[in-house]
């Protein structure tokens, strides 16, 4: 397989975006008198999920100057709807055209993989010129269940397109059969599992090891010629089990164990694995990236000479090493909404909702073509020149600095106290948000600040989300 003529097609950009808290396993094992397990893995804050988390990824993968996606797919197993496309609201945070094509994948934690090896069969039949992927997983274990301690959140983007391609796509294979392994039912909440060996060896690693055996095959590779393996495991034993079943060498051709360092992020886990990857990799190197579930996707990439100065604005390293501990357990209940903290909002309906898109979720304010003056939300006058009339749409920055702030201990919110600060945006505009990811006592006048789309309240039998502030890492 490959691509239609001389022009390669492959990833164009990526992106990672793993949340700031974490919990320590050993938290875990004190709550319920269990085996201390080493390591930690990623919570997602009590206003993200897999929406939210995949938009902050997206938004890091659009790189200025480059090509807008004229489609993009969403991945998850977690999303927080059962009956609502996602890829259609992260596309609108994204403020991508409406005649961007939009598609949600899910069912398995193969589905982000599986994302793009379909965004690079839509580019090379010229369906679509740039297609932005994005995967992203807060699944939910069980209280005291083993799972607890292996699931983690997380989410990952990439561009597949044309146009200054970092890493070539050269390949694709699946395999597909039924093996039940990590389930939820529609029924339920927390995500179930045959775990141990038997499904490792005889799910796992045969269905991964197979399609990557059918790409060296097919491109007469020997093992050895693999620079680095990213993929999704099921837990830290697993990678071993196909490292050794593929003849990889473990310290030199596999690529970080996201599983072992924040948890299995789901349909992340692989496009993780991958950003981690492509931050160190050289031009030339080959690239195997497997999906797992029900079968198994596997792709094979070479880094081009563009890929050193197109790499991800912020590494794999740097997210790994923004963390935050929470202090206990409970927290952690509480944060992954175990524990129910939500407080009824304001209901709103699809007429506001629509009036207000553009400003509200897009981050559109006015600009005047006088003065040049930039305000929020949306005008009719200009509080600079005082004209009417003169005011456009106007796309807002999504950083800026704290201008001032306070702190609030008496709003109805899931954690108090409450930081709200007034935000100064890059190329003007000001805004009133809530403030999230900060300590209270990070928060200060100057701060560097990053937008993020979360989850506001919930009102009317729906999640309501907005812009709202937090560190920038």
């Amino acid at each position: 397989m490959g691509a239609p003529g001389n022009r390669l097609i492959g990833i164009t950009g990526y992106s990672a975006y793993v949340p700031r808290s974490r919990l320590a396993r050993e938290r875990i094992s004190q709550a319920w008198g269990t085996a201390a397990g080493g390591g930690e893995i990623a919570v997602a804050q009590y206003d993200e999920d897999a929406l939210t988390m995949a938009a902050d990824a997206g938004l890091a993968c659009l790189r200025d100057g480059a090509a807008v996606p004229d489609a993009i797919y969403f991945a998850s197993t977690s999303a927080p709807y059962r009956e609502k496309q996602i890829a259609s609201l992260v596309a609108t945070v994204c403020d991508l055209p409406r005649s961007c094509q939009s598609a949600d994948f899910s069912g398995s934690v193969r589905a982000g993989v599986s994302a793009v090896a379909a965004a690079y069969n839509a580019v090379a039949a010229g369906s679509r010129s740039e297609v932005l992927v994005c995967a992203a997983d807060a699944r939910l274990a069980a209280p005291e269940s083993e799972l607890e301690g292996v699931l983690g959140d997380g989410a990952a983007a990439v561009r597949i397109g044309r146009e200054h391609v970092i890493a070539e796509i050269l390949d694709i294979a699946s395999v597909s059969e039924e093996f039940t392994h990590v389930w939820r039912t529609d029924e339920q909440r927390f995500v179930q599992a045959f775990a141990g060996r038997f499904s490792n060896v005889y799910g796992y690693v045969r269905d991964v090891a197979e399609t990557i055996d059918t790409l060296l095959r097919r491109q007469r590779l020997e093992p050895k010629q693999i620079s680095r393996l990213a993929v999704h495991s099921p837990d830290a034993r697993a990678s071993l089990e196909l490292a050794k079943r593929l003849g990889l060498d473990p310290k030199q051709q596999m690529g970080p164990n996201v599983t072992a360092e924040i948890g299995s992020a789901g349909c992340a886990d692989p496009l993780l694995a991958l950003a981690a990857v492509l931050d160190e990799a050289a031009a030339g190197d080959l690239i195997l990236v497997a999906g797992y579930g029900e079968g198994a996707d596997a792709i094979l990439l070479r880094a081009t000479d563009e890929l050193p100065q197109r790499r991800a604005a912020t590494p794999w390293k740097q997210w790994l090493a923004a963390r935050q501990p929470l202090p206990s357990y409970e927290k952690y209940l509480k944060l992954r909404r175990v524990i129910d903290v939500d407080a009824s909002g304001e209901a709103i309906n699809n007429v506001l909702e629509r009036k207000e898109l553009e400003q509200n979720v897009r981050l559109h304010g006015s600009r005047c073509r006088e003065c040049g003056m930039v305000q929020y939300p949306v005008a009719q006058v200009c509080i600079g020149c005082k004209r009417r009339g003169t005011l456009a749409s106007h796309k807002l920055a999504k950083r800026g600095t704290i201008f001032t702030f306070t702190i609030d201990h008496l709003i109805a919110n899931a954690e108090l106290p409450l930081p709200m600060a007034v935000i100064d945006l890059d190329g003007g505009g000001r805004l009133y948000l809530q403030v999230t990811d900060f300590a209270e006592s990070e928060v200060e006048i100057g701060q560097p600040v990053a937008l993020t789309f979360r989850r506001l309240h919930e009102g009317g039998g729906n999640h309501n989300y907005y812009w709202k502030a937090r560190p920038l890492r």
